[in-house]
């Protein structure tokens, strides 16, 4: 009965060690397909995104996330380059907490700036938003699977012009510390 009892202690005690607690700190990396349409020719490139999230309770945590973005990385018809850079602030409310995977809600509100290589380089301020669900999934130790699915809006606010709006998917890794 006594080792029964140790071998449940020391099995809840890794359940809680994986789970989100206050403290806890993650490290992720993520990318988004980022499709685009210039002058009726399509282009195929991505957003990265590189976050730090801290948790200020077991279920609320704050994170800040630098992103990039290129939308001819992989395919230019256009022959118009657009890359983007900027840093957006959010918080994070995890709905699910278990000891394999959790799913929160987040809301972000950030500034960036926008290079358009169209003949001219022209370099303009954006405001950006996302809300939206995100999950992640324990596939090693410390290590997780990263998806999120936020409706992500970017505002080129020189040129009164959106950058960006819509459902963007990540994919990415976690590392937790």
């Amino acid at each position: 009965m006594k080792k029964a009892l140790l071998i449940a202690f020391v099995l809840f005690c890794a359940i809680l060690q994986a789970q989100n607690q206050k403290g806890e700190m993650i490290l992720s990396v993520a990318v988004s397909p980022y499709p685009t349409t210039t002058n009726n020719e399509d282009d195929f490139g991505t957003i990265g995104l590189a976050s730090f999230e801290f948790f200020v309770s077991d279920k609320v945590s704050l994170s800040g996330s630098f992103f990039t973005s290129n939308n001819t990385l992989i395919k230019d018809n256009s022959g118009v380059t657009i890359h983007s850079y900027g840093f957006v602030p959010s918080i994070h409310y995890y709905f699910v907490n278990k000891e394999r995977w959790n799913v929160f809600a987040q809301a972000g509100y950030g500034f960036g700036f926008e290079d358009q290589t169209q003949g001219y380089i022209e370099n303009s301020a954006l405001t950006i938003y996302n809300i939206g669900p995100g999950a992640h999934y324990r596939i090693g130790e410390k290590l997780y699977l990263k998806l999120l699915l936020p409706y992500f809006s970017a505002r080129n606010i020189t040129l009164n012009v959106d950058a960006a709006d819509g459902i963007a998917g990540f994919l990415g890794l976690g590392f937790k510390f």
